[in-house]
């Protein structure tokens, strides 16, 4: 399906139609998700943030004086 010469458009429009437009339909709907109630989403990000954030200094050293 994906052509490796296909222009720059067209790759913009499937990217768009493969995540964008899922997401704007998850926008527009705003489906009430009742597990999530209570959990605070930002304290969330941020240590995933904080863990590949931590495992790519770890894997960073590894590559440069271990191997």
């Amino acid at each position: 399906m994906a052509n490796s010469k296909d222009c720059l458009v067209c790759k913009y429009i499937r990217w768009y139609l493969l995540i964008g437009l899922p997401i704007l339909i998850f926008i527009w709907t705003r489906p009430s998700v009742a597990m999530l109630e209570g959990v605070n989403l930002v304290n969330i990000v941020s240590f995933l943030i904080g863990i590949g954030l931590v495992s790519t200094v770890v894997w960073k050293y590894y590559n440069e004086f271990k191997k």
